[in-house]
């Protein structure tokens, strides 16, 4: 896995074969996370991870995601957010930021996966904390 990649979680992906998450219908959200988290995690949720402290231009519970849209083709099914992440950073912004998490408000903020932002945490307090997802979040294949 390299900073910048989406990884899923080992258990959200059984969750999304049982059905437990609609990207039509449920609300997702991106909460920044001072660890980098474990693709094995056994039930992964927000609450297994220690969120950045809010302040600044950080709320507590993170970033909401809207517009998922689902598109299958030629036996490829890909899953998109229209938001992207941008945190201008300033002094009173959480300076740990290891990892955004992708979870479920809808369905117990079970965990999606995550972005891993800086593997030592020191973000700053310059600059611009940016997460573009790109084409699609991810792809089942």
């Amino acid at each position: 896995m390299a900073q910048g990649d989406f990884t899923i979680f080992n258990k959200a992906k059984l969750a999304m074969l049982k059905g437990v998450h609609d990207f039509d219908t449920d609300n997702f959200k991106v909460a920044f996370i001072t660890s980098t988290p474990v693709v094995a995690q056994a039930s992964p949720t927000l609450s297994d991870y220690t969120e950045c402290t809010a302040g600044g231009n950080y709320s507590s519970g993170g970033f909401a995601m809207t517009a998922a849209t689902t598109v299958e083709s030629g036996g490829t099914a890909t899953v998109d957010f229209t938001s992207n992440i941008s945190m201008v950073k300033h002094a009173s912004n959480p300076t740990n930021v290891y990892a955004a998490l992708v979870y479920n408000t809808s369905k117990s903020a079970q965990a999606l996966g995550w972005v891993e932002v800086d593997t030592t945490g020191a973000n700053g307090t310059t600059g611009l904390i940016s997460i573009t997802w790109g084409s699609n979040l991810f792809t089942l294949a």
